[in-house]
């Protein structure tokens, strides 16, 4: 039986006499009231007392948008009904079926379609992932993935990182897999397996093999397997050179390789790596530079083998 209130409005949404308070009022309770009070399809009809006979043709496109099929046999009484009534009832029920689905469509995805997807390394240990593509990632510590697009449905395959991974692309020539807003230059590759870098106001890649075309503000360079590349931020062009592929990734075996780098450097490595260690370096080490491996995961065996190869405690713990 249908809702006394609703009647009435629907009687006059019927014949066009709404306020747009009463339509307000009318749609929420079309909205919130129990299937038992919405009205049926003679209540509709009994709501109007105007009469209107359908022609011929009308009658043959009311048949053909239902069934799909042509009329042939004469217009029954059946479709001798009030045109209005029905058409505006019609309109009706498809406004309240497209909100109805709008509705439910928010409330199932539109947490999904607004959610930002997080890939993260707060451990001491390189993280292994698999990204939607199929593309694996080692991540390492301090490190965050920020997926960008929809890897399913856009054309591109974006991602933004901070920190240091290795990226071994699954091939897609049909999208591109880009690492955007990330460091000093933006990264374009179809397939391929590199090693970047994107610590603040330090970024490079290495790239192992594939091919890979770095950009930023117009300018951009191809990088060939063997091959390293930064950004002169000074000269305001890319630097590519030779680099060992084997030494720039070690850290995926937890490894920290280091070929003549400050200690300097190191400290303020280490110090990232263990951010509650609080290292300093003796002043007059601030010079020197270390060659050779260290531990990613054991800072007490980091600082013994640095002090081990300069015969004395070099850094300590504030």
């Amino acid at each position: 039986m249908m809702n006394s209130k609703i009647a009435a409005l629907y009687k006059k949404f019927l014949k066009g006499e709404l306020s747009p308070e009463e339509n307000t009022i009318f749609l929420d309770l079309l909205t919130s009231c129990d299937r038992d009070e919405l009205p049926g399809v003679e209540e509709v009809v009994a709501l109007d007392d105007r009469d209107c006979e359908l022609n011929k043709t009308t009658s043959e496109d009311i048949f053909f948008t239902i069934t799909g099929t042509s009329l042939t046999q004469p217009v029954i009484p059946i479709w001798k009904r009030r045109w209005s009534v029905i058409s505006a009832a019609a309109c009706l029920l498809l406004i309240s079926l497209a909100c109805l689905f709008q509705f439910k469509f928010k409330e199932q995805h539109g947490t999904t379609a607004s959610e930002v997807v997080y890939y993260s390394n707060p451990t001491k240990f390189v993280k292994r992932l698999v990204l939607p593509d199929g593309t694996h990632v080692s991540l390492r510590q301090g490190a965050e993935i920020e997926l960008l697009s929809d890897f399913d449905t856009d054309s591109l395959r974006r991602i933004k990182l901070s920190g240091e991974a290795f990226f071994e692309v699954a091939r897609n020539p049909e999208q591109p897999f880009v690492i955007a807003s990330s460091g000093d230059f933006d990264v374009r590759v179809l397939g391929t397996a590199f090693n970047l870098n994107c610590s603040e106001g330090h970024s490079s890649l290495v790239l192992n093999h594939g091919k890979v075309r770095v950009s930023r503000a117009g300018q951009y360079s191809v990088v060939s397997p063997g091959e390293k590349v930064a950004y002169d931020k000074q000269h305001k062009q890319f630097d590519v050179s030779k680099a060992d592929t084997t030494i720039a990734s070690n850290w995926k075996s937890d490894l920290l390789s280091f070929n003549q780098v400050p200690l300097t450097q190191i400290v303020a490595d280490l110090n990232n790596l263990y951010p509650d260690s609080n290292l300093e370096l003796i002043d007059s080490f601030r010079t020197e530079s270390y060659t050779g491996y260290l531990p990613a995961s054991d800072l007490e065996k980091s600082l013994k083998m640095l002090n081990t190869a300069f015969n004395q405690t070099i850094i300590h713990k504030k």
